[in-house]
């Protein structure tokens, strides 16, 4: 990501790959998606362009372009077995890795809490958000670089959850995502509450204009039951937004106290002390975790499905404040390894001193 090269040594450097950065958008999403197909042909090899793809989260079609041209540049074989590294393709993997880690470099407290947690990578913007305000324009910042990393170019379909973190932070997301992508947003949640703001719908609505994107609503309330979900699945919109939910490129989703979101939810002043009774801490798509990541209850929802999470290429979680340290503790036990955490040093700080 761009923002990460300021994380590197050497002022000259740093400057000389800004400049490029200036010149070529692009570069660095180029440059590390290029890498990371040589690194997996080397890992796996003789391996075919489907692995590769499943594996990098990117179509096929998209490997089969880089694949052919990192062949043209005598990098790698493509036969009959599958894709090997040339002598040429190995000592170029081994030279550019100090490279590429210079400019995607993690901080070391970043990647001691991604150890922890069990998942791919953490960010950590500075400051608390209990206290200022301004970490959501740098979380969502760092979301957007991410995004604008990871994802293919071309169409691409990010769903997005409902929340005042998720609505915090995504409107802080840039229009250069939508640069040579084709981008619909959709809701990861029906209608939950009387805040229409902090509504999956409305968030995604709010992203999907910023950023210059499309949009397709899920304007059905959250707790339906199942007999009225299957009826309504019979409307093509409905059941478009839902094919979509759950061929998503992207998920980015909040991580939310128990306690608020059985508020949020509508739960009784007797059914919320039982929750907390259960040792609850966390809700994440519906279900409430305690401090174990034990499951102590679950919600019917309509909309995304935590059990589908694992299927998505690219998953960022979103969380930040002291006071979240527990929630994300106790969610994380269930978070796929693709996730991204994108958190300030207030809940990263006290998740690394719990046990």
């Amino acid at each position: 990501m761009g923002q990460t090269v300021t994380h590197a040594k050497g002022a000259s450097m740093d400057s000389d790959l800004t400049l490029l950065q200036s010149l070529v958008p692009d570069v660095f999403k180029i440059i590390r998606q290029r890498f990371l197909v040589l690194e997996q042909i080397s890992l796996l090899a003789p391996v075919g362009r489907r692995v590769v793809a499943k594996k990098l989260g990117l179509s096929e079609r998209n490997i089969r372009t880089e694949t052919d041209y990192l062949k043209q540049l005598h990098l790698i074989e493509i036969n009959s077995s599958g894709m090997v590294l040339t002598e040429k393709g190995e000592i170029t993997l081994k030279e550019l890795a100090p490279l590429i880690d210079r400019i995607f470099n993690a901080s070391k407290t970043e990647l001691q809490l991604a150890s922890k947690l069990g998942i791919d990578r953490v960010i950590i913007v500075p400051g608390n958000a209990d206290l200022q305000d301004r970490v959501w324009a740098l979380m969502g910042e760092q979301l957007s670089a991410a995004l604008d990393l990871l994802l293919p170019l071309g169409k691409d379909i990010i769903t997005v959850s409902g929340g005042k973190t998720v609505a915090n932070v995504t409107k802080h997301l840039s229009k250069r995502l939508s640069r040579y992508r084709d981008i619909l947003f959709v809701p990861g949640r029906g209608a939950l509450g009387d805040d229409v703001e902090l509504q999956s719908n409305t968030i995604a609505q709010a992203v999907a204009s910023k950023v210059g994107g499309r949009f397709s609503g899920l304007y059905l309330p959250e707790n339906l039951p199942s007999e009225a979900i299957n009826a309504l699945m019979q409307d093509p919109m409905i059941s478009n937004t839902f094919t979509s939910i759950y061929n998503s490129d992207a998920v980015i989703h909040g991580i939310g106290l128990a306690d608020n979101m059985a508020r949020k939810r509508g739960f009784d002043a007797f059914t919320r002390s039982k929750l907390m009774d259960k040792g609850a801490v966390a809700e994440c798509f519906g279900y409430f975790f305690d401090h174990n990541g034990h499951l102590v209850d679950r919600v019917p929802r309509v909309g995304f499905q935590l059990e589908v999470l694992d299927k998505i290429p690219h998953v960022f979680a979103l969380a930040a404040g002291e006071l979240k340290a527990p929630a994300i503790i106790a969610y994380m036990h269930h978070a796929p390894k693709q996730t991204w955490l994108i958190t300030d040093e207030g809940a990263s700080n006290k998740v690394l001193r719990e046990n």
